[in-house]
Formats: C-alpha cells, structure tokens, sequence
C-alpha cells in the first residue's frame, strides 16, 4: 500500500493549507502504525485475525485455538520478566504466527536462514514464529519459542541504549537462560565439538551466527552454556549487575570488567578451559546418540556373554551323558 505525503513547501501558505498539511499528517501517522496491526496475510492477501490481552496482541490466520494458546503461555510468562523489566514500560507485545514457512519468510522480510522457526524486532515489540506445527515437527517445544522471543523483546527493550554493543552470543544466551529453553540436540553439538576441540570462541559469535543449522544451534549451545557458567562461577547477581550496566548504555566488555572483574577476552578464554575440565567421560552420557549407542552395546555384550555361557552348559550336558552312571549296573 502506497502513501501519498505531502510535502510542506509545496502547499500555499494560508490556514486551509496549514490545515491540510495537519490533516495528512496525522492520516500518514495511522496508516504506519494500522497497517501492521490490519495489514493482509503475507503472501495470500487475506486478512489476519486477532486476539488480543493485556499485554499482548496476536495475529494469525484459521486457528483460533493455536493463536489463544499462543496468548496464554505469552500471559502466563510475562509476570516472571518484571526483574528484566525493571523501570522501563514495555507496552503491548505483537506475536504473528505465520501459517506456512514461505508465510513466515515473507512476514519476517529480513535475510533468514531456512531452519529458522522464530526471531524477534525487540525495538518494535514484534515477534515473528512459525506455524505451531512446524515448531513441534522440528523438535522443539512451542512454550520455549515463545518465551525466547519474549526474553528477546524485554531485553531489548530494556538495553536500549547499549544497542550495537551487546554481543550476539550474550543476548542468545540471556534469552535461552531466562526462558529455561533446552534443546537436547544442541547439547548433543556441544558435546561432541568440545571432544573433538572444536569449539568457536565467542568473540566469533559477536556479530552473527553461522549460517550453517549445525554451526548455529552450536553457537546457542555455547552462549547457553557460558551465561550459565557466567551464573555458576560467579552468582545470578552478577549477571543482573551486568544486565543493569548495559541498560545504563555501558558495552559488555566494561560491565564484565566492572561486575566480575574480567575482560571479555579472559572470559572467553577461562570459559573454554573449563568446558574440558568440566565434562569428561561421563559428559558423552549425556548425549542422547552416544548413550543409546552406549546402552545397545552393553545389551550386546551381555547376550554374547549368556550366549557363550548357555553353549559351554551345553557341551557340558553332553559330555555328562555320555558317561556311565557309577551305579548303574548291567545284569
């Protein structure tokens, strides 16, 4: 849709002209902020539905019933984010749930990977995901997208003035811990690149993610696992004062410096050590593929055992049968 503006010099200047030009701008101010919110179905023309809360409006086409649950996990979530809050007022959350994937890709109308299954505009207060179904098919769980995009939108939101500075590893990481997000596949990455070291250090997460679905959900992985060791080492405390400094505008390098006395660089580096220290042999356990192998190889081990033994009773039967019983005698 094309908007028409007019341009101040170009109106004669009289008060019908000055009201004109009050008028049109006013008229331009609603189109920009009723379009999204009354636009059409991305890709189809079709009008998105909406329901809506205090807190949060959700937009969506057919199902009714996936777009109210949708609002209630965002309903029920948003309370626990009133730390990350702080003073700063938030408004009202949109959540689009796009029905198919090229929905999505055109909804998003920003460069994203495929895999994708969800992003969010924090300065906008938008929240773009997929289709309910394709999250589930793709293993994960709807509640954890959800609150991840939310984390993602308050954390913005509240580190407004230290946009650009805030590393793309820590804000993946912020949001994975604060919406309690765990998926088994990335720990599954991670452990099998810290055995073979091949780890990428954070300061080559800073700007973006690989492009690549296995190097991405790596890269969550390791910014999981450094907020939490950040958290583990050091107190939850410690990542509020560092939250705090960044929405005062100051970047992560001096809120890790003046919080746990640690540049970032050294972080990075003491972070990468502990994951060898940390996870040894039982660590391979946890991988989901590794244990299962591990657990069919035991079933193996102990049927050749019972089936080596159950041969050697045999034999042992056989021999037994073939010897004469001392008591018994022929007449």
């Amino acid at each position: 849709m094309a908007i028409d503006v007019l341009i101040p010099n170009q109106l004669p200047r009289t008060n019908v002209g000055r009201s004109l030009l009050i008028k049109s701008f006013f008229l331009c101010l609603c189109a920009l902020f009723l379009i999204p919110a009354f636009g059409t179905h991305a890709g189809t023309g079709e009008p998105w539905d909406l329901v809506e809360s205090e807190n949060f409006r959700v937009y969506y086409r057919g199902n009714a019933k996936s777009a109210q649950k949708v609002l209630d996990i965002s309903e029920e979530f948003y309370p626990k984010m009133h730390r990350l809050m702080g003073d700063v007022r938030i408004g009202r959350i949109e959540i689009w749930v796009c029905g198919a994937p090229s929905e999505f890709q055109a909804a998003v109308h920003a460069p994203i990977q495929d895999w994708a299954i969800g992003c969010a505009f924090p300065l906008s207060r938008r929240i773009i995901i997929q289709n309910p179904r394709v999250i589930i098919q793709r293993d994960f769980q709807l509640a954890q997208v959800i609150r991840h995009e939310i984390v993602h939108v308050i954390f913005g939101q509240r580190t407004k003035k230290a946009i650009g500075k805030i590393p793309r590893w820590f804000v993946e990481g912020v949001a994975i811990y604060f919406s309690g997000e765990w998926a088994p596949r990335r720990n599954d990455a991670l452990m099998k690149h810290i055995f073979s070291k091949s780890v990428i250090p954070l300061a080559e997460l800073t700007n973006r993610f690989p492009k690549s679905e296995n190097q991405a959900q790596l890269a969550y992985a390791e910014s999981q696992n450094a907020v939490e060791w950040l958290v583990e080492t050091h107190g939850v405390e410690k990542l509020w004062e560092i939250v705090d400094q960044l929405a005062e505008g100051d970047d992560l390098d001096t809120a890790f410096r003046n919080s746990i006395g640690l540049p970032l660089v050294a972080f990075d580096a003491q972070w990468r050590k502990s994951l060898s220290q940390r996870y040894h042999w039982a660590a391979m356990l946890s991988s989901s593929h590794l244990f299962w192998g591990s657990l069919a190889v035991f079933f193996m081990l102990v049927y050749l055992r019972y089936w080596r033994y159950k041969r050697r009773r045999l034999r042992q039967m056989e021999r037994e049968s073939e010897e004469v019983d001392a008591f018994f005698i022929e007449r």
